[in-house]
C-alpha cells in the first residue's frame, strides 16, 4: 500500500502565508491561550508551518508564552494587547 504525501513547502511559500495566518492565529488566541499543537489542530496546517508563524508573532511581540511548559514541553501562547502608542503608529 502506497501512501501519497505532498512534499513539504519551502520557507518562502510558508513566509508568503504569514500575514494571513497571523490574523487567523490571533483570532484563535482571542479565545484564550493555546499550545502550538492546539493551534495546529484548529488550523489543520503542518506543525512546522504553524511554529514558524507563531514564532514570528512572538518575535514581533504579538504573542508571548504563559506560565510553564506542560508535561509534553509545550508552552501556551497568548495574544498581547497593543498599547495606545503602537496603535497610533499603524
Amino acid at each position: 500500500m502506497s501512501i501519497s504525501r505532498t512534499p513539504p513547502r519551502s520557507m518562502l511559500e510558508i513566509a508568503q502565508n504569514e500575514m494571513i495566518m497571523r490574523d487567523r492565529i490571533a483570532d484563535i488566541l482571542c479565545d484564550g491561550p493555546k499550545t502550538i499543537p492546539e493551534i495546529v489542530k484548529i488550523l489543520e496546517f503542518p506543525s512546522n508551518e504553524v511554529t514558524v508563524w507563531v514564532f514570528g508573532m512572538r518575535r514581533y511581540k504579538m504573542v508571548e508564552e504563559t506560565g510553564r511548559a506542560d508535561v509534553d514541553g509545550y508552552f501556551k501562547y497568548e495574544l498581547l494587547e497593543k498599547s495606545e502608542d503602537e496603535e497610533s503608529e499603524d
